[in-house]
């Protein structure tokens, strides 16, 4: 009977260490996920980081996304950003040049070449506003009056084509011819003659370069003010057409609208 209780006792005591153990197996697996879910290196570390991650990923996109229209005529940061793209002067003013280097920008990125930057030339180019308010401003200003950086540099481009009466092309100009040339590359258009182009302009009293200068009312002839007393006009049979000094004080001046 003894050994029958022996028995009966030792069976309790070998079943409480399975139980114990068992329990000390589950605290450890425990305590181990813990570790596991607050360890740097976790598995569970990356799904708890990329959703930020991912936003953040998205918010770059979001921030080089354009959404503006920045072309000819048009003035402010954003044509200077254009600019330093495309590879020329950073004047804040999209003249012709511009134009020609976004063309060129837009061949070599298989875009349409059309000189216009839009959506997609401009997130192309990394421009970093999505704002129109400039461009729309630009367009207003350029309205009123035209780029004298872009006018002039047309006349500095045509110093040296042959005086011709009557004439309004490079093989020749006439006074007028000139200058109704020059605005036309620039989307202004001027009637035919000195007077008529007087008329046609809005009088200053102190001019800016890119004025028009005239002589006489009615004007007998004119040219492109190009400040500092000098002018660039089509001068006569012995003058062709290039810059200099305006040589009397009987002129006015008209700016184009």
């Amino acid at each position: 009977m003894s050994m029958f209780y022996a028995g009966r006792h030792r069976a309790p005591s070998t079943k409480t260490p399975r139980r114990a153990g068992a329990s000390m197996v589950a605290v450890a697996a425990v305590s181990l996920g813990t570790a596991a879910a607050t360890a740097p290196g976790a598995s569970a570390a990356p799904s708890a980081v990329s959703a930020p991650a991912a936003a953040s990923a998205s918010s770059a996109t979001s921030a080089t996304t354009f959404s503006g229209l920045v072309k000819r005529g048009h003035r402010g940061s954003l044509v200077k950003q254009v600019q330093r793209k495309v590879g020329v002067s950073a004047d804040g003013i999209f003249g012709p040049m511009t134009q020609s280097a976004v063309k060129r920008y837009q061949k070599r990125n298989g875009l349409v070449a059309d000189g216009i930057v839009g959506p997609r030339t401009g997130t192309k180019m990394g421009l970093r506003s999505t704002s129109t308010s400039t461009s729309r401003t630009s367009t207003r200003t350029s309205t009123r009056t035209v780029s004298s950086s872009s006018v002039l540099s047309t006349a500095a481009s045509l110093v040296g084509t042959p005086y011709r009466y009557g004439g309004t092309s490079r093989s020749g100009f006439d006074c007028s011819g000139f200058t109704q040339y020059v605005f036309a590359r620039h989307g202004k258009s001027l009637p035919r003659t000195a007077e008529q182009q007087r008329r046609a302009t809005t009088r200053v009293y102190s001019p800016q370069p890119g004025d028009l200068v005239f002589f006489g009312a009615p004007a007998w002839h004119m040219g492109i003010y190009a400040g500092n007393g000098m002018m660039y006009d089509a001068g006569n049979a012995r003058v062709d057409t290039t810059k200099r000094k305006i040589w009397t004080s009987n002129v006015t001046y008209g700016r184009v609208r």
